[in-house]
């Protein structure tokens, strides 16, 4: 088994985050991972992309040209990531902020309007873990519990009251796809 992850937005959005989370949660469950962060200069409000592997055995290359998983946050990252999507594979992305859909028939597409989601719990800037909620129930590649652990360990201490509020978040996004 390898899964080939592309998660892209804009800076500010916690993409590096959320590919950050996937990948430790997936070596919880002592999967071979690499993380791959690419991201602009300016930071907040530039371009913001990671590639995330998870496999059985020992992974190639960190690098993904096609992914089985694409989740975006932004318009922008829709449109450039969309044709790197294998055939049957899988688009997550935030119906809240993305309007423009190119109509691919070939792939799963699950549109999450996750920072309305985010907002009614939190804030809508929060919008990545409940897209990692979703990518945990739709992807069965990670556990909740991992993914939950991951988060209480990662955080910062000087962020530490942000840990209840993901959980909230992620259980939030888990349960958007209970069917």
């Amino acid at each position: 088994m390898e899964k080939r992850i592309i998660i892209a937005g804009s800076g500010g959005q916690g993409i590096l985050f959320l590919g950050k989370v996937i990948a430790h949660a997936a070596m919880k469950q002592n999967k071979e991972v690499t993380w791959f962060p690419s991201y602009g200069a300016e930071i907040r409000g530039g371009t913001a992309n990671c590639m995330v592997v998870v496999s059985d055995e020992l992974i190639g290359s960190p690098i993904v040209k096609i992914a089985d998983y694409l989740i975006v946050l932004n318009q922008a990252s829709y449109n450039k990531f969309m044709s790197r999507v294998t055939p049957n594979g899988y688009l997550i992305y935030d119906a809240s902020l993305i309007k423009n859909s190119h109509g691919r028939t070939d792939i799963n597409i699950y549109p999450v309007e996750a920072s309305k989601e985010a907002s009614l719990i939190a804030n809508p800037k929060l919008a990545n873990m409940i897209l990692l909620g979703s990518f945990i129930k739709l992807s069965k590649l990670i556990e909740i519990d991992k993914a939950i652990e991951t988060i209480e360990e990662i955080i910062p201490a000087k962020r530490k009251e942000m840990i209840e509020i993901n959980k909230k978040l992620i259980l939030r996004g888990f349960s958007l796809f209970e069917n």
